[in-house]
């Protein structure tokens, strides 16, 4: 398949692609065997990020922010015994996983300052029905705009039809592109919602090489791929005139969750490495079949164990203990390994 061919893929034209009612990805094949939370940003400020993604973006934040003071083990599983750990859940009616909202304090972090193109920079995709109602909200909260024009651009999508795409940053630099196609597909989404599905994206050094950790080293399946787009519409509603990407695209087995790599070429890029307390840093869950394979797959590409000691570690679930750790990939994004072994 031809590069311009797929290349809308990376935008909405995916999103339009006829999906089951209930969230579902291919059975598992390799170590990964599903997704937690997919999307967890590091902030320096809770309440302005709860803000943010609730009332600009539009996710259900139930409840009070849980708080890790008294729980020396989740401590430990970030690498950071001393810190004052807080977070909040952001769940669209729906939709499976969540975004988990991470504030880190009392650790010496330090605000990352990382463009769309710098590896590790990590994008939340979210697909609505309505992206004026959106873009009104977060230009309301003062949400910086990367797309040219400041407003949703026109996209091409394939077969001749055009999407809407808005490029914005949160108040800690993490970004997030929403897209309204043409023509919404399946849903698990009631008709009232405006979310009706999620994706993420990693901007990796080179795409080649992490298409082989997350296909062929953990077993997520790739559903496409692409040599270098020049696509001015594109390049412009990224904020990056110019630029020249190509992507690859990847579902997590069982949640199904699209987990796409991109990297860019025609603009200066550089890799930007931060600890999991700085702001701007990202995590995402990811449920393995054996924590010590999972581990030994990144080591050999350079990964390693954040967690205190830098060995895996267990965490109390009710009853039952979760064998755990978090590990710090090629590209610098913070990969949280749940135990979760066949039954």
């Amino acid at each position: 398949m031809k590069a311009f061919a797929i290349a809308p893929l990376l935008l909405a034209a995916a999103f339009a692609q006829a999906q089951p009612a209930a969230p579902t990805g291919p059975a598992p094949t390799g170590i990964v065997v599903g997704t937690g939370n997919f999307f967890s940003p590091i902030v320096g400020d809770l309440d302005k990020a709860i803000e943010f993604y609730r009332d600009g973006i539009g996710f259900e934040t139930p409840g009070p922010p849980g708080d890790a003071g008294a729980n020396a083990a989740l401590r430990d599983m970030f690498g950071l015994p001393d810190a004052q750990i807080r977070w909040m859940i952001g769940r669209a009616p729906g939709i499976a996983g969540g975004v988990e909202i991470v504030e880190i304090a009392a650790a010496n972090g330090k605000p990352l300052a990382r463009r769309m193109q710098d590896s590790g920079a990590f994008t939340l995709l979210v697909l609505v029905r309505d992206i004026d109602s959106v873009a009104a909200r977060l230009k309301k909260l003062g949400a910086p705009v990367l797309t040219v024009g400041g407003a949703p651009a026109l996209v091409p999508m394939g077969a001749g039809s055009q999407a809407r795409m808005l490029m914005v940053r949160d108040p800690d630099g993490h970004f997030v592109e929403i897209v309204q196609p043409p023509t919404m597909p399946a849903t698990a989404a009631p008709a009232t919602a405006n979310i009706v599905e999620v994706r993420v994206r990693l901007t990796v050094d080179d795409v080649p090489s992490a298409i082989d950790l997350y296909q062929n080293a953990l077993g997520l399946e790739l559903v496409s791929r692409s040599e270098f787009v020049d696509n001015a519409a594109v390049a412009a509603a990224f904020g990056m005139p110019g630029a020249q990407f190509r992507f690859g695209m990847l579902r997590v087995p069982t949640s199904g969750l699209t987990f796409e790599v991109i990297d860019f070429k025609g603009v200066e890029r550089s890799a930007v490495r931060g600890n999991l307390q700085d702001p701007g840093s990202t995590r995402i869950q990811m449920r393995v079949r054996d924590v010590d394979e999972a581990i030994a797959a990144f080591a050999k590409v350079g990964g390693q164990v954040v967690s205190t000691g830098g060995v895996p570690l267990e965490l109390p679930a009710g009853p039952n203990k979760l064998k755990v750790a978090i590990v710090r990939e090629p590209d610098n994004l913070f990969v949280v390994l749940i135990g979760a072994p066949p039954q």
